[in-house]
């Protein structure tokens, strides 16, 4: 078997069960470091008021917010990659452009994860 082709399915298989190991969380602890994955369950009970909330938990929030955005962007990215490899039709500058696309969402996805484990330990340790 193909190495590349073992990792991009690798890769394809994580990607596609990290939502539900995500939902699976027992978020009890989850408020004190910024994560709150109740807020896409039942308990949710809208949004808390920011005066109320203090400055430091607003920020977080903000910080997360934009880090799922740039997730949702990264992964229309691996997206649209793909479609380009598939509809290449075997040019090889498009199929170098498609890659280059998906290689850069890949990597634009750890950095996001990453900055997302960054920012909830920094939190978790100062608050």
């Amino acid at each position: 078997m193909n190495f590349r082709k073992f990792a991009g399915a690798l890769i394809a298989v994580t990607l596609l069960a990290t939502p539900a190991a995500a939902l699976a969380l027992n978020d009890s602890a989850a408020d004190d470091t910024g994560f709150q994955v109740s807020q896409f369950t039942g308990e949710f009970r809208g949004v808390q008021d920011p005066a109320t909330a203090g400055l430091i938990t607003t920020v977080i929030r903000i910080i997360n917010a934009l880090l799922v955005l740039a997730a949702i962007a990264a992964i229309v990215f691996v997206i649209i990659g793909g479609v380009r490899y598939i509809t290449a039709q075997g040019d090889e500058d498009a199929v170098a452009q498609a890659k280059n696309t998906v290689i850069y969402a890949i990597i634009g996805i750890i950095v996001i994860i990453l900055a997302a484990v960054i920012v909830n330990f920094f939190v978790s340790q100062v608050g």
